[in-house]
């Protein structure tokens, strides 16, 4: 009964990794993964250079979103972007109305089920001047 159950659960392990799931490799390293890896193309499968492998591709991963941050940061790619700010969001059930400047504009939309809809446009000037009166 035991071999039956094996048999089928290795013939499932197959039909995901088949359909490109990757947790089938993780089903299958938990669970006497040594014999499903031990011998492809001449080679004898070793858990510990296999999570050797494992540890040096994700230091080398990290290693790179490291570096990239640290570039990014010094040229200044993730600074807030002054030209455009989202003032103020109203929710109205499933849809919503964005207030939002844009440079020297501020800009008011309405986002819904029906589509998008501007709603105002005003200048900054005007803006600032109206906002003592609200």
């Amino acid at each position: 009964m035991n071999k039956i159950l094996r048999r089928r659960f290795t013939w499932f392990l197959a039909f995901l990794n088949e359909r490109g799931n990757s947790l089938c490799l993780a089903f299958l390293l938990c669970l006497k993964g040594t014999r499903a890896l031990a011998y492809q193309n001449n080679y004898k499968f070793s858990i510990v250079l296999y999570i050797l492998k494992v540890i040096m591709a994700l230091s080398i991963i990290a290693v790179t979103v490291f570096l990239f941050y640290r570039y990014a940061m010094r040229k200044g790619l993730f600074k807030k972007s002054e030209e455009l700010q989202l003032i103020a969001l109203l929710p109205l059930g499933n849809d919503k109305v964005y207030l939002i400047r844009c440079k020297d504009q501020i800009i008011c939309v309405f986002a819904g089920k029906s589509g998008v809809m501007l709603l105002g446009k005003w200048s900054l000037n005007d803006w600032s001047e109206n906002k003592k009166y609200v």
